[in-house]
């Protein structure tokens, strides 16, 4: 049913989603978990913008390392990815016991690759075009800025930045499990594009389940 470059995308995918996770429950027990707040808390919109360029920066980067076949700017594009989400995770981590942050990403985990699941049997179970979904990602990150400088000045609006992100990050899932079946002799690149759409969705489903564990305390 796969061909071998996918199974290869999926295996680095995996290894790199494994990796960050494991990166942000360590960066929860360190001052690195504050950072969320310090961002967010000055200048919503800051957070978004700073997060929003290290993610950016650090896929061009690594995408940029592979097609020109310079493992220094791969692995160094990679980190960036890798640092961003950690430090994104942590935040939402670092208000919780051990317990509730264990309880957290496992729950996560489930829900993320529950919708990663379900974006793969939509995929490879329908000849849909879905080219075009990366533009659509990109369109919605946009609408996440506008929002997020209205929230800026009216907190009560920053869920929605929340839910646009998640959606987002979703519609980009789609979107690069999509390149990973047309293209599969790109295994390195797919799996790039792959770990980097999954975690976005794990870490915005993190939040929300973090606030609702914290909630419940």
């Amino acid at each position: 049913m796969f061909e071998d470059g996918q199974l290869k995308s999926l295996g680095i995918a995996s290894g790199l989603v494994g990796l960050n996770v494991a990166l942000t429950w360590v960066f929860a027990f360190t001052p690195l978990s504050t950072i969320n707040r310090l961002l967010f808390g000055t200048f919503f919109l800051l957070g978004v913008i700073v997060y929003g360029a290290m993610l950016t920066g650090g896929v061009w980067i690594a995408k940029k390392g592979v097609r020109e076949d310079k493992t220094g700017l791969a692995v160094g594009g990679a980190t960036l990815v890798q640092i961003a989400y950690g430090l994104f995770g942590a935040g939402a981590l670092g208000a919780l016991t051990v317990t509730l942050q264990a309880t957290a990403i496992i729950i996560t985990g489930i829900i993320t690759t529950s919708i990663a699941v379900l974006s793969g049997i939509l995929v490879f179970g329908t000849d849909h075009d879905f080219s075009s979904w990366g533009r659509y990602a990109n369109y919605i990150f946009m609408g996440v800025l506008g929002v997020s400088l209205i929230g800026s000045f009216s907190p009560a609006v920053t869920i929605l930045a929340l839910a646009l992100s998640l959606i987002g990050f979703i519609v980009y899932l789609v979107h690069q499990i999509y390149t990973t079946k047309t293209r599969p002799g790109k295994p390195l690149l797919n799996g790039i594009g792959l770990y980097t759409a999954y975690m976005g969705v794990f870490v915005e489903i993190l939040q929300i389940v973090a606030e609702l564990l914290l909630r419940r305390e």
